[in-house]
């Protein structure tokens, strides 16, 4: 069980965790020199072969309060301190806000320095914590008046905070793993080290991990846990990681980079929470406040963006966007602490809702219930709502990220709650997008209703192409979810393909009476050479149309089915292609082989040796024909 001391400077914290530990956890030469926990200091109490007490003693002092945060992050418990001469002090009410904000709810209370006043003052001070803890997590912690001096009460407070460890059980260890960094340091002989709180998952020796946000890959040589050599890591625990990468060295990692499964790595410069704001604040959080942030180990600067008002009244909470001036990896669920521009004082604290933050329309309405979706509890119905809630797909593979999930953790939510999964590539990225059933139809239906509009409008046209379909479908569909769609489509005959063509079953287009007046012309003349019609230039001095007038016809005709484009200058009626088409299977099934030869093909045909090498690469274009060094079998 991992505690973290938390009260006032000079209450007593590090000595009570001498006693209970025997280990003094000032270890920096200027914290013993000054008297005051500067930095984090951790001690470890062995109880059994299953359970140790591990102590994270921070800060006290108002301009320690950053390393503080570093240190509560991620506890099983909180120890707060009081001492008994002084009572509640100003960082004693701020470490309790700061541990609220945090959702932490299992803590004791030590009332310290008992030997120095009378009981009298003992019970006062009790009763005023009482009566400060009472609207928060904490109100149901027991106390323990104890005095680092002579002992007394040390027994029982161990004795309690050993009871607390044994309840605990053991912890599920879902999700990725992620590894809040709080130091770094060099061993002779083993290398880099860092330090920090396990968020969740479980690490082993010998696994890849990223440093994020740098991006850096790093492998894992040894690990210790609770200041024990173990051969893994999970969620709850203390870990002292030993890493190795390619030029890896001290001076890249800062307190506050996470270690974690490389799936995960997704820094932000932005991303949407759930603030409350502390009701001892004189005045209402602003709109556009720059503020100090704190979660996990990390400690960065942005500015808040109210979502649903320009601001949140003291003791009240709202939705933000936090706009960051470093990115940030973080997931749903993280806590945050937001601090007063100069650092002085905490503003209030919240909860991570979705790390992944839009550029734009931050504060719609639809932006408002997408979060209100992510923030419910429940993994399942998250999911269930954004899916309800996004006609045009849910990012799955953000979703993952936000929520930690593992793949195997993923394929099961997914395979369970999503209708269709669609992989899209759209600016720059890749990623999931999922789809429910109801929402896959309407992508359909949009489909089916922009064809039917495209077809009353151009209705003397066979239909549009793929890319003139889509550009008219609003909102316009992501191209792959466009094409899976279509494909179900037109498997299932509600949409058929005419060549490069998409058409509603039963559409028809026709010439314009003009047109037809042309075709009436031209339609003998391709009659009259058999298998062999005119080139387009003799086309046009025989029908005594110019070449472009004529051309612009040639290529209408052909979208409406009337010619066959076979090569550049040369049309065909569509049974002429059907009658040569004839000739090829006839000519291959007469072959012991099956394979004939362009020269066989020509004396057939009687079209000569370079149309019928024209004829037979259109063949082999169609799929009809395949070409086998210089003979061809037949495919169709």
């Amino acid at each position: 069980m991992i505690i973290a001391t938390a009260g006032h400077v000079d209450h007593g914290k590090t000595l009570l965790v001498k006693n209970l530990t025997g280990i003094d956890t000032d270890r920096l030469a200027d914290e013993k020199s000054r008297g005051l926990t500067i930095d984090l200091g951790f001690a470890y109490e062995q109880m059994d072969k299953e359970h140790t007490l591990g102590f994270v003693d921070v800060p006290g002092h108002i301009k320690f309060i950053r390393n503080m945060l570093a240190g509560v992050g991620a506890i099983d418990h909180a120890l707060l301190v009081i001492a008994a001469d002084d009572g509640p002090m100003p960082q004693t009410r701020e470490h309790l806000a700061i541990l609220n904000l945090l959702g932490i709810n299992q803590a004791t209370i030590a009332v310290t320095k008992i030997d120095r006043v009378p009981r009298q003052r003992v019970e006062e001070v009790i009763a005023n914590i009482k009566t400060l803890i009472q609207s928060t997590g904490l109100k149901n912690a027991p106390f323990y008046p104890v005095s680092g001096t002579t002992g007394e009460g040390i027994q029982a407070l161990k004795d309690h905070l050993i009871t607390e460890c044994q309840n605990i059980g053991a912890r599920p260890a879902p999700g990725n793993f992620r590894l809040a960094i709080d130091r770094c340091f060099t061993i002779k002989g083993s290398g880099l080290v860092v330090t920090g709180s396990v968020f969740s998952g479980t690490v082993k020796v010998g696994d890849e991990l990223l440093l994020s946000p740098q991006n850096i890959s790093v492998r894992v040589r040894g690990i210790h846990t609770q200041n024990k050599t173990a051969n893994q890591g999970s969620k709850g625990d203390r870990c002292a990681i030993n890493i190795a990468g390619s030029n890896l060295n001290r001076d890249l990692i800062h307190r506050g980079n996470w270690l974690l499964a490389p799936r995960i790595h997704a820094p932000v410069m932005r991303l949407d929470a759930r603030i409350s704001v502390l009701d001892s604040e004189a005045k209402p959080l602003r709109h556009w406040t720059p503020v100090h942030i704190h979660t996990g180990a990390n400690h960065i600067t942005g500015r808040i963006a109210i979502l649903e008002d320009r601001q949140i009244a003291p003791g009240a909470n709202g939705l933000v966007q936090l706009v960051l001036e470093k990115p940030l990896s973080i997931c749903r669920g993280d806590r945050l602490i937001v601090r007063d521009q100069a650092a002085t004082r905490t503003i209030g604290g919240g909860v991570v809702i979705d790390p992944f933050s839009p550029t734009r329309g931050r504060a719609r309405e639809q932006r408002i219930i997408h979060l209100q979706a992510m923030e419910l509890a429940a993994i399942e119905d998250s999911l269930t709502e954004l899916l309800k809630l996004h006609a045009t797909g849910v990012n799955l593979t953000n979703f993952a990220i936000a929520w930690n999930l593992t793949e195997p953790e993923q394929n099961d939510l997914f395979g369970t709650l999503v209708d269709r999964r669609v992989q899209v590539t759209a600016a720059g990225q890749t990623f999931l997008a999922g789809f429910n059933e109801k929402h896959w139809q309407a992508q359909k239906g949009r489909i089916i209703a922009a064809l039917t509009k495209w077809h009353q409008q151009h209705s003397e046209q066979p239909g549009p192409v793929e890319k003139q379909l889509t550009a008219s479908i609003r909102p316009r569909p992501w191209q792959q979810v466009f094409a899976l769609a279509l494909s179900e489509m037109v498997r299932s005959g509600q949409i058929m393909k005419s060549g490069a063509y998409l058409q509603i079953p039963g559409h028809s287009a026709s010439l314009t009476p003009s047109e037809m007046k042309i075709w009436q012309r031209l339609e003998p003349l391709f009659r009259s050479e058999g298998l062999k019609p005119p080139v387009t230039h003799d086309l046009s001095n025989r029908s005594k149309m110019p070449v472009k007038q004529l051309e612009h016809f040639l290529k209408r005709a052909t979208q409406l089915g009337l010619l066959t484009r076979v090569v550049k200058n040369r049309f065909f009626l569509p049974e002429t292609v059907t009658e040569l088409r004839q000739l090829a299977a006839n000519l291959a099934a007469q072959q012991a082989d099956g394979l004939f030869t362009a020269s066989q093909y020509r004396d057939v045909t009687g079209i000569g040796r370079n149309l019928a090498i024209e004829v037979l690469e259109h063949l082999d274009s169609t799929g009809f024909t395949q070409r086998q060094g210089d003979k061809r079998r037949l495919l169709g």
